[in-house]
Parts: C-alpha cells; sequence; structure tokens
C-alpha cells in the first residue's frame, strides 16, 4: 500500500451537513481544492528552481493522489489523505511544496477573512482559481479549510471571503522576480538603476549600497555585460506587467553571448585580419578605392570628383 499523510481537512458546515453526512452536490468543492492545491505547489517549485524551465515529475493531476476513507463528526469533516508513488514527489513523510501549498492557501483564507493585505508569498496567478472554490455552498453554509491534521485550527471560506480573495486580482501586487538586463542609468544618491530588459522595455529598480560596484561596474561595461537581479517588484493587475524593483536581494555579473563565446569584439578581429595581410598587398589597392569601390568591384563608371 503506498504511503500516506493527511494533508488537509476540509469541513462544511452549514444545514445540510447537520447529519454528518456529504450532498454529493459538493464534491465540486474538493476537486476545486485539489486545483488550488496543485497549482500552487506548482508555482511554489518554480519560485525555488528559478535555474530550471520544466517541472519534474509528480505534479500533473495523475501524479498527486487525494482520497477521502471517512467523514469525521462536527458537521461534516473530509480528511484528504494524500498517497504518494514511489518515483514521484518526495517519499512520506517528507514536507514539499504541496505541504507549503496548503499552509499557503489556509494562510490566504484567514487573510481574506480576517480583511487582512494579500499574503506576500501567495503566487498571482493562481487567485482566479478561488473563483471555483465554494460555489456549490448555499448562502448559508461555509467551509474550514485545515491544514493537516488540526481540527482546531484551519481558516474559513465563504462567498464573502471568495470575493475579497478575487478583489486582490484587481490590485497592483508584489512578486518575486528574477531577470537579467542591461544598466542604462544609475543615481547613487538615491540607490536606484534603470535596468533595459531583453525586449527593450526599461525598469527603475532599488538597490543596496553594498551592490554599488556592480551596478557601475556593469554600466561601464554595458556592452559586454549585463547583470541578473533577483528580488520582488511591483506588477500590473490586469497584464502582470512589471512596474518596479523595489527590492533587490541578490545582483550579480552575467557575460552576454559575444563576449562569453571567447571571441574578441568584431573591430579587433578585423584589426587582426589586417595585419595579417602582407604590406605588399596594401601597395596594390588603388587609392581611389574607397570612393570607386562600385567601379573595381563591377566595373562601373569611376566618379572623378
Amino acid at each position: 500500500m503506498p504511503p500516506r499523510r493527511q494533508i488537509a481537512l476540509l469541513r462544511f458546515n452549514g444545514p445540510r451537513f447537520e447529519d454528518h453526512g456529504l450532498d454529493v452536490d459538493v464534491l465540486p468543492e474538493i476537486i476545486a481544492y485539489k486545483e488550488l492545491l496543485q497549482e500552487t505547489a506548482k508555482e511554489i517549485w518554480r519560485r525555488n528552481n528559478p535555474q530550471r524551465s520544466r517541472l519534474p515529475k509528480g505534479f500533473e493531476a495523475g501524479d498527486v493522489s487525494l482520497k477521502f476513507f471517512n467523514l469525521e463528526p462536527g458537521s461534516t469533516g473530509v480528511p484528504l489523505i494524500r498517497e504518494t508513488r514511489p518515483g514521484r514527489l518526495p517519499l512520506l513523510p517528507l514536507k514539499d511544496e504541496l505541504d507549503e501549498a496548503a499552509a499557503l492557501l489556509e494562510d490566504a483564507i484567514r487573510a481574506a477573512g480576517e480583511r487582512e493585505p494579500v499574503p506576500e508569498f501567495l503566487p498571482r496567478r493562481i487567485i482566479p482559481l478561488f473563483g471555483e472554490l465554494g460555489k456549490t455552498l448555499r448562502e448559508d453554509e461555509f467551509l474550514i479549510v485545515a491544514v493537516g491534521t488540526r481540527p482546531e485550527a484551519g481558516a474559513r471560506f465563504d462567498g464573502a471571503v471568495r470575493e475579497r480573495i478575487l478583489a486582490w486580482a484587481a490590485a497592483p501586487y508584489t512578486d518575486l522576480l528574477d531577470l537579467t538586463g542591461e544598466v542604462r542609468a544609475t543615481d547613487l544618491d538615491g540607490l536606484k538603476f534603470t535596468l533595459r530588459l531583453q525586449d527593450g522595455e526599461k525598469i527603475v529598480g532599488r538597490f543596496r549600497p553594498e551592490h554599488e560596484r556592480v551596478v557601475l561596474e556593469a554600466l561601464g561595461e554595458h556592452v559586454s555585460r549585463r547583470i541578473r537581479v533577483v528580488g520582488r517588484g511591483e506588477f500590473e493587475p490586469e497584464e502582470g506587467v512589471l512596474r518596479q524593483i523595489f527590492e533587490v536581494e541578490k545582483i550579480e555579473l552575467v557575460e552576454t553571448e559575444a563576449a562569453s563565446d571567447g571571441r574578441p569584439p568584431i573591430w579587433e578581429r578585423l584589426a587582426s585580419i589586417g595585419k595579417a595581410v602582407p604590406e605588399s598587398a596594401w601597395n596594390d589597392v588603388p587609392e581611389d578605392f574607397a570612393t570607386n569601390v562600385d567601379h573595381y568591384l563591377y566595373g562601373s563608371r569611376k566618379d572623378r570628383h
């Protein structure tokens, strides 16, 4: 039998659940919660592994197995049991991104219930998925979402909480960032720099005093060097466009592809080719070659002026 561990508890409250039975009409709530859990875990993994572009095995729907084997009294509690298959995510009882995701979802629901700001590490792209949670509940019903096996804990989720969470998507938000660009300007007094990204977009960022040397070096050698910036930024609510970099955790120099392939700049290579040509060959080049290049290459009439 695969190893098992309870990852969350969904407790349904309201008149329909006073007999401790689970109305089949609310089963979509369990599916909606699983999707939230899975997508949040993916975003956590991407943040923890910015250098990797592909998710490892274990994050797809067929690899995440959540089951419930019984219902708990006290309204109707549904313990969600996780099974881990060998070769997928870490074998239980080790904690991983799914456990982090469950804790983060509970924190987000609690924050919305208490009218607090959006939690700092809640992935922006999963916020719309909350719109599917609670859709089958009636006005006099709500969910308690708790991490692990803590029935006394948990956060209340109802229609009002869902609306507050969805409203987070309409406001500017902060998120982690990891990007590379060319330093185009600096303001040492204000500890600011302007970064031009690969698509030409220019972003203003703030750096710490210990980053000054790296930023100035990147500015002085902007033709051949870029900087990689890891930190936090402010994003537009609609398209997720980066407004500014307001907190930098790490800045490091990065060689451009042209500079890192081991070849000298093109002007140095042209000068080297010129030096390799014998002096006698240069003597045979007509003095008016530059002004009459078309004549010598294609036979057109010479320019006498």
